[in-house]
């Protein structure tokens, strides 16, 4: 399996260092497959739009995320604990590929509002 179809969890080839921008970034066939692996897996927290509304309270609002990929990479795959917040992040690198999380990430910069950094180093 390369990694593109629609099984959850690692293709068995290992994966690299994350790099510091998206491969993925501006790819439509990515945004597509990210779309509807975050309304699949991330919209219940964070809402369909990715406004922090979801169904199980309210995640992070990620239009307006500004940790640069690598972060973004590093949250999902290990999780985040919230300060002051019931809910935290729950780990996903055992159940994502990098590949599904880069997709993920290329669609929500679609998504991105002002001030938001996605394509960059932290800031």
């Amino acid at each position: 399996m390369d990694g593109w179809g629609p099984m959850v969890g690692h293709s068995g080839q290992a994966d690299t260092a994350v790099p510091e921008t998206n491969p993925l970034s501006g790819n439509a066939a990515a945004i597509t497959e990210g779309r509807s692996w975050f309304r699949a897996v991330c919209g219940n927290c964070h809402g369909p739009s990715a406004d922090g509304m979801g169904d199980r309270g309210a995640g992070a609002d990620l239009r307006v995320f500004n940790k640069g990929f690598r972060k973004f990479v590093e949250t999902v795959k290990n999780g985040r604990d919230v300060p002051n917040r019931m809910a935290k992040m729950p780990p996903w690198g055992g159940v994502l590929s990098d590949q599904q999380i880069y997709q993920i990430g290329a669609y929500l910069e679609t998504l991105a509002k002002d001030g938001a950094n996605w394509k960059g180093p932290a800031n």
